[in-house]
Order: C-alpha cells, then structure tokens, then sequence
C-alpha cells in the first residue's frame, strides 16, 4: 500500500484555461477576493514569496533606518533567513513553544528600541499562538510580519466569525508556488493596510523585471511530471523506487530535487531576484479563488485527516514521539501532519521499506547556518520533524496503515 505524498492542488483545466483567459484582471477585483482572508484593503502580486518579503523590509528600513534587528524563527525557510542578512539586519531568533511558534515570553524580552519587526511563521500554532504575538507586537508598535506560505484558507471561529490566517499581520505575505494549496506555478503576495508601503511597493515593482519565461517554462514541466506520479501507477513504478534509492545512497543531487531547501548556499541576492508576477499565475490563482467549493472541500478533507491522525496518535502513545497539540482542526489544518520523533533517519528508511513516503525536510535550523546576535543554544527541529501524508488522495485505511507501522518501529525499538 502506498501513494504520492505530494498533492497538486491546481487543477489541469485551470492550467489551460489560464492559457487562453484574456479577462483583463484589475488588480481591484484581486483586492475583493483577498479581503475575504485577509481583512486587508490592499494586495500587491509579486513573483514570489520571499520577493513581497524584501519588499516589506526595505520599506521598513527606509522608514525606521536606526533599526537593525529582526526577530524571527530559528526553524525556518533559510532563503528567507537569508534575505534579512542580505538587507544586514542582525538576526535575533527567539525560543519557540511547543507548536514550534514564536514564544511570546521570549519574544517581549528581545523586544528592543532596535527591533525592525518581528516575523512570524504559520507552521503548526494555533489561533492563541498569533493573537498573542500581535497583540504583544501592537503594545510594543512594532510592525508584525505574517509568513503565511502555507496556511492559506486556514481559520478559526469566534462568535460565527471567521479569523483567517493571513489577516493578523501588519503585512501579511502569501505563497502561490506549485505544491500551495493555492498553487499557480510561481506567485506571491503583500496584503496590507498600510498606505505608504503600498506606494512604495508600486514604485518599486515597476522597475521588476518580467517572470523569467524558461524558468517559467522548467515549473511547468514540473507541474506536469508531478501529476503524471500522482497515477497510482507510475508512482509505484517510478518515483517511489526512486526515492527509496536516493535516502538509502544518501545521493544529495535528486534528494536536493525534491526537497530544494537542501540546495541552499548563503550568497548574495541575484540580479534577477526581484520580479513581477507572471501573468498566467495571476489567472491561475482568480480562477481558483472564484471556485470556492472546491477550496473548502479541500480543506475539510485534510481536516478530517488530521483529526484522525491525532486520535490515533493519542491512544497509542507512542513512547519517542510527539505529536502537535491540536487545539483547532480548522486553524492548525496541516497540509502534511507533523510528528516529533527520535531516531528520525531510521524512521524514514523503515517507513520507505514498507512502501511509505514522508515528507523529510519541512524547514531548517537556522542558527546553525547563519550567525545571530543569540547567546543561548535554542531548541532544534530540524532532525525531529517528519510530516506524513495528507490530501484527498489519503484515505483513512491508509493512515491506519501508517501510523501502526510507526507503533511498530518504535515497539521494536523499546524491546
């Protein structure tokens, strides 16, 4: 029993309808179908994530040039970590809790008269774990920065009222890159209310350069072989066999492949770092955002699995192993349920065995790579998380089937 852990959220007939949609696409409408999860007036595309990131930040050291320090996770995407050492701002990582957010605790102590921002990144934390950051961010007036790259569409519900993640940050940043849940190849965004960033950000996009059309190209292709594996079929025949190979040689080239973050090098921002967004992703994203059955059927589904994960995991309490406190199935909607565990590589390798694919490498320990203004050891994450399958695809037989060979593994291990 297996299945492609990685799901392709974007339709094919969106693909080829972004193709030949000549609808001009005001950026106004985009504003209306943003409002909705971001409660934000304004939305600026860029052709990236992290490029909305450097946008944000060089408005903010324009506007407060005697700061220099930035408060963020140690366990993170390091291209982002990278992009503040970039701007040389001193990088000031705080301890994290036990849903690997932001401790607020920590957080009011390294708050500073040299503090640009604080960033905090969605993961795992629950409702409580952002209100308290921004609330303690709001007292102290500094700007809070929202990395919502992967709980797009996630919310909570307070008096039959929807708080979405995304809507919490002075700016709030989203991911449209291929395997988003709102997936449009490449894409990015900067949701605001801020009026002097929004003018400044416009001035400086215009002189982005365009998407680069071979790159563009290259995801496309991408794309493609991706839903090619997702055919049961050719999954088994081909990539899981593949996979399997590359952990147990520990080849670095096609694991870097799969996971992109072990490519990493700390360098200097390219020439070609700031661009536009193209215009077939900005189709790709309208389209999807006006089907917004099939964005809550999607949700809903992953929800119910990770509620199913969880009972699982808390009856058999499995000894070296943590699971995530799931407060708030439909805040903490993980698009891959997370575990904490020991024995990380001999997990994976006895789960690749029995034909289970688990998502290795989620973020990395970043005060490993970058030196940081940090005096303490801080907690380390990146050898202990391991996140299992979950989309549509993912029935509940297979999970049961997943989480008693974990139980297995470390029964034998115990013995």
């Amino acid at each position: 029993m297996s299945y492609f852990r990685i799901y392709i959220y974007l339709k094919i007939k969106y693909f080829f309808l972004s193709v030949f949609y000549r609808n001009n696409l005001s950026s106004s409408k985009f504003d209306l179908l943003f409002k909705k999860f971001t409660k934000k007036n304004k939305t600026l595309f860029v052709g990236q994530l992290r490029v909305g990131f450097y946008l944000v930040l060089k408005y903010l050291k324009k506007k407060f040039p005697e700061k220099r320090e930035i408060i963020l996770n140690s366990y993170n995407l390091a291209e982002m970590v990278n992009i503040c050492k970039n701007l040389n701002l001193k990088l000031i990582f705080v301890k994290l809790n036990e849903n690997i957010y932001l401790s607020a605790e920590d957080v009011k102590k390294k708050i500073n008269k040299n503090t640009l921002a604080v960033v905090g990144t969605n993961i795992f934390n629950t409702f409580e774990d952002i209100r308290n950051i921004k609330t303690i961010c709001k007292k102290k007036k500094i700007p809070f920065i929202e990395d919502n790259a992967i709980f797009f569409g996630n919310f909570t519900g307070v008096n039959k009222q929807k708080y979405y993640a995304g809507s919490f940050g002075d700016y709030s940043l989203h991911s449209f890159n291929i395997m988003k849940s709102l997936s449009a190849m490449y894409g990015g965004s900067v949701s605001t209310n801020d009026k002097e960033f929004i003018n400044f950000a416009r001035h400086e996009i215009l002189k982005f350069k365009k998407f680069p059309l071979a790159k563009y190209i290259k995801q496309c292709i991408v794309y493609f072989i991706l839903k090619l594996l997702s055919i049961n079929l050719f999954y088994k025949a081909l990539f899981l066999k593949i996979i399997k190979k590359a952990h147990k040689n520990d080849n670095k080239f096609i694991l870097s492949l799969i996971y992109p973050s072990l490519k990493f090098k700390k360098n200097n921002l390219s020439k070609n770092f700031c661009t536009k967004i193209s215009r077939l992703s900005q189709t790709m994203i309208k389209l999807q955002l006006n089907n917004i059955n099939n964005i809550n059927l999607n949700h809903s589904i992953k929800k119910s699995n990770n509620i199913y994960y969880d009972k699982l995991f808390n009856r058999l309490k499995i000894s070296n192993l943590r699971i995530i406190n799931l407060k708030d199935s439909n805040f903490q909607n993980f698009n891959d349920y997370p575990i904490i565990v020991t024995n990380k590589k001999k997990l994976v390798m006895y789960l690749l065995d029995q034909n289970i694919e688990t998502k290795v490498v989620q973020y990395v320990d970043c005060q490993k790579i970058f030196k940081s203004q940090n005096k303490e050891k801080l907690h380390e994450y990146q050898d202990k998380i391991l996140c299992l399958p979950n989309h549509s695809n993912i029935t509940k037989k297979y999970i049961d089937f997943i989480v008693y060979k974990i139980y297995n593994f470390y029964k034998k291990k115990s013995v």
